[in-house]
């Protein structure tokens, strides 16, 4: 059964939900992350994934000039250091260095990978929409890299507000 319900309440129904983040580099070396959740695959051949990012965040900058980026899936264990760059803003804050994250090079973009991550996603920006209120970015996979520890789990939104694996900041 079903009753009638503003957008608010159903969105509220859609967890838990993957967290995802946007690892992106600027000019002078310093690693930006972001924690987005409108994230999807559109094509598997070639791969590819879509990403909204609103506009004034610094990750949309840097993925607009370097025309690459990652997309890392953090593991469980990542809780507090995924909620630290996903409610910080990178414009001022070396989120890279302050979050404690550590990162190694990866195979074909200039952008590091996230090392304890349960999955790492090489891309390169392929084009951008503008349906709505919010870009949207089609990028190419074009490398992909996953955790030595098949027992590492991945990392979900529980709820509304932010909680990540039962850490729990109301907003």
């Amino acid at each position: 059964m079903q009753k009638t319900a503003t957008i608010d309440e159903a969105w509220g129904r859609k967890y838990p939900e993957q967290v995802v983040l946007a690892i992106t580099k600027n000019a002078k070396g310093r690693v930006n992350l972001m924690a987005i959740g409108w994230v999807c695959v559109v094509s598997d051949e070639p791969p590819m994934f879509l990403i909204g990012i609103d506009d004034h965040a610094y990750t949309l900058e840097l993925i607009r000039q370097n025309k690459e980026f990652v997309i890392a899936y953090p593991s469980s264990a990542m809780a507090k250091e995924t909620l630290y760059v996903g409610t910080t803003h990178g414009h001022h804050e070396d989120k890279g260095a302050k979050s404690g994250l550590k990162f190694v090079p990866a195979q074909k973009v200039s952008v590091p990978l996230l090392t304890d991550a349960v999955a790492n996603f090489e891309c390169r920006l392929v084009t951008e929409y503008r349906p709505g209120n919010c870009p949207l970015i089609v990028s190419e996979i074009i490398a992909s890299h996953v955790n030595n520890d098949d027992s590492a789990k991945r990392l979900v939104n529980l709820g509304k507000g932010y909680q990540l694996e039962g850490l729990r900041v109301s907003n």
